[in-house]
């Protein structure tokens, strides 16, 4: 009889603890691709061919705790940073978002960055890199 009540009391302890949302522990998620679909989680960077100066990005980002905003910036060899892009209107699908922007003009090596952020204001940054052929 006393197991139990020591095992009843135990229980009641370890219940009283403050529980962690579940949820807390996922945070966006961004992976580029290059054709129609994420083949391949790892891809982060990519070389043009000689003469190509233009690259469609494209990536998944998506959040469990549904997105509240993405942006997109762009670093070329020798120059400041630049925001390209916020998207917050995620109405349709709250939860998946892809980005699909055509950068021109690429003369250099340029490193995109997105910074996805969720309702629970979650933060996720990941680079992609794009390097030209001379």
């Amino acid at each position: 009889m006393k197991k139990i009540l020591v095992l009843l009391m135990t229980l009641a302890v370890f219940s009283c603890k403050k529980k962690n949302d579940f949820m807390d522990r996922f945070v966006p998620e961004v992976l580029y691709y290059e054709n129609d679909k994420v083949e391949n989680a790892d891809f982060v960077a990519t070389t043009l061919a000689a003469g190509v100066t233009e690259w469609n990005v494209k990536c998944r980002v998506s959040a469990p705790s549904k997105l509240k905003d993405i942006k997109m910036y762009k670093t070329e060899a020798g120059k400041n940073e630049e925001l390209l892009e916020t998207y917050t209107d995620f109405q349709l699908t709250p939860n998946v978002y892809h980005v699909n922007y055509v950068l021109e003009n690429i003369g250099a090596e340029t490193v995109i960055r997105i910074d996805a952020s969720d309702l629970r204001d979650h933060h996720t940054v990941r680079t992609f890199t794009i390097k030209v052929t001379p």
